[in-house]
């Protein structure tokens, strides 16, 4: 009995030390791909943070391009509407008109008019008023 119980703590022993080292190969391999995705992805964030700082620095560019460019835009737009400039070979036409009057400056005007005639008509009734 005691052989057997020999053979079935060796075969145990050497079951359990068979399974130990799968799960150290699996563990290797598994370490392994991760090790190799963590590479290949900090390789892609370098690339991608120089990518960033270039694209910034196109941006800043293109942002002082067209500062530069609607600033020279707003003068010309200031210099052609206010003082009446032209460029060369340009021909400058001033049209000017006249605002229509609003309902609020009619009625204004026909009580002014009221009001001058009642006016004139109390003058009319004033015995020392001359009349021509």
């Amino acid at each position: 009995m005691g052989r057997k119980r020999r053979k079935n703590e060796k075969k145990k022993s050497y079951l359990i030390l068979f399974l130990l080292c799968v799960a150290a190969l699996l563990l290797a391999f598994f370490n392994v791909n991760l090790w190799q995705e963590r590479k290949e992805t900090s390789e892609r964030l370098v690339n991608m943070k120089s990518e960033l700082e270039e694209m910034s620095k196109k941006k800043e560019e293109m942002e002082e391009r067209t500062m530069k460019v609607d600033a020279e835009e707003e003068m010309e737009r200031i210099a052609r509407e206010q003082l009446l400039l032209r460029k060369e070979g340009e021909n400058v036409i001033v049209i000017s008109r006249e605002e229509e009057e609003g309902e609020e400056e009619k009625e204004e005007k026909k009580e002014k008019e009221e009001e001058k005639s009642m006016v004139e008509s109390f003058r009319a009734l004033l015995p020392w008023n001359e009349k021509d």
